[in-house]
């Protein structure tokens, strides 16, 4: 292992931070773009509530982040592992235009924006969609106790992938279809690979000058990625999905090399870091490829 200077270490892993932080809201974007094609498909689309519900993933979202920021700094608890590689991660505007302390007012602003959408789709779809508004606002405020008692992996991929994508298509449609159930799955799972990766727990030491990643639980990201891809492929065997989805395959190789990392005994932090943007950017190519098959098919 070459050792690297100190400095240009902290700058390339300040580089891969910023980045994650930048890219992680495609956590919402990606379902609300897989869930507007599929009612694209449908021949249900339409801008305006397309665009108030993709903001009402978004800013779900930004509100759950408030929430946990604040949860986990001003009524921590040893058990929050939210890392040392992520230290000094603040939501939106945190610091600058919103003091820390007051997060949680930003968090239940958030959510009152997000009940006066569920108000428009109401009017719009019926009192049916109130249920997908409950979820959704259940999980940002009770978000941080679950993932304290370790359920984070299982709430993230119920939220953005079941949760969101078939709210979305509801919301777009007022049904909800097996394509968009099955179109979930994939999106689901590739977003837990992120937060996995993201929060999963380490320990760092100091190697020839250089900190090194250890103790990382490899097969939940393997099988986690397995999982993705085997539910992208069956959906399109099975004709729940159109053959072009099979596009997000194009995302084998940066997979691939995420997985090369992870499976190694240690990896350099830097490296970890960037194994995340890759696995985010795996997110994005795959739901991509959904929402362009649905598009096109």
């Amino acid at each position: 292992m070459t050792p690297t200077h100190p400095a240009a270490a902290a700058s390339d892993r300040e580089r891969a931070i910023r980045t994650i932080k930048i890219l992680l809201f495609s956590a919402s974007v990606v379902p609300s773009l897989v869930g507007g094609a599929i009612a694209h498909a449908a021949g249900s689309f339409a801008w305006t509530p397309f665009l108030l519900a993709a903001a009402g993933l978004f800013i779900g979202q930004a509100g759950g982040d408030y929430l946990y920021y604040y949860l986990t700094h001003f009524h921590s608890d040893a058990r929050d592992a939210h890392t040392k590689i992520f230290a000094g991660w603040r939501p939106l505007f945190t610091g600058m235009l919103l003091a820390p302390e007051k997060t949680v007012w930003a968090g239940a602003a958030c959510l009152l924006i997000d009940l006066a959408i569920a108000a428009y789709f109401v009017e719009l779809r019926g009192a049916e969609i109130l249920w997908f508004a409950l979820a959704g606002g259940l999980i940002a405020v009770f978000f941080t106790p679950l993932m304290l008692r370790g359920l984070k992996e299982p709430v993230i991929f119920v939220t953005f992938g079941p949760l969101c994508v078939t709210g979305v298509v509801f919301a777009l449609t007022g049904t909800i279809s097996g394509a968009a159930i099955v179109a979930s799955l994939p999106v689901g799972f590739f977003v837990t690979v992120v937060a996995y990766l993201k929060s999963a727990r380490f320990d760092v030491v100091e190697t020839g000058g250089e900190q090194v990643v250890v103790r990382l639980s490899r097969t939940v990201i393997l099988a986690l990625l397995a999982l993705g891809y085997a539910s992208l492929a069956a959906g399109v065997a099975l004709g729940r999905l159109p053959v072009w989805s099979l596009g997000g395959l194009l995302s084998l190789p940066l997979a691939w090399s995420v997985a090369s990392i992870v499976r190694q005994s240690s990896s350099k932090v830097t490296e970890y870091l960037w194994a995340t943007v890759r696995s985010i950017v795996v997110l994005v190519i795959v739901g991509a490829g959904l929402a362009v098959g649905f598009m096109v098919s």
